[in-house]
Order: C-alpha cells, then structure tokens, then sequence
C-alpha cells in the first residue's frame, strides 16, 4: 500500500513540475510576443506620423497656389 501511495506522490509532483514549466515556457513566449508587437506599433506609429506631416505639407502647397 505505501508503494503505491509514492507512486502516486511522485506522478502528482511529476505532474505540477511538468505544467509549471509549460506554463513558465508559455508565459514567456506570450512576453515576447507582447514585446515584439509593442514595438511593431511603435513603427507605424512614426511612420504614421510621417504621413500626416507629409499630407500637411501637401496641403499648405496646394493652398499656396490656391488649389482646394
């Protein structure tokens, strides 16, 4: 009877180590998505504000010649 009762110990805690580390590998890999997203949106964020100086300076052109 003892046997078996540390037979099932070791499975459980076999168990919960094995999912801790899945868990700590996923939530790593989640971070690193997160991270590389951030700065993904941090890109189009610049080239976004790029644009809209570039549409301004159009604008101010087409105005100076009187174009609408």
């Amino acid at each position: 009877m003892e046997h078996e009762v540390i037979a099932l110990a070791v499975g459980v805690v076999s168990g919960l180590i094995g999912t801790w580390i899945k868990m700590t590998n996923e939530v790593t890999k989640i971070k690193s998505r997160l991270y590389s997203l951030e700065k993904s949106e941090t890109k189009v964020q610049q080239t976004l504000d790029v644009l809209v100086e570039g549409i301004n300076e159009i604008k101010l052109l087409l105005a100076k010649k009187g174009i609408r």
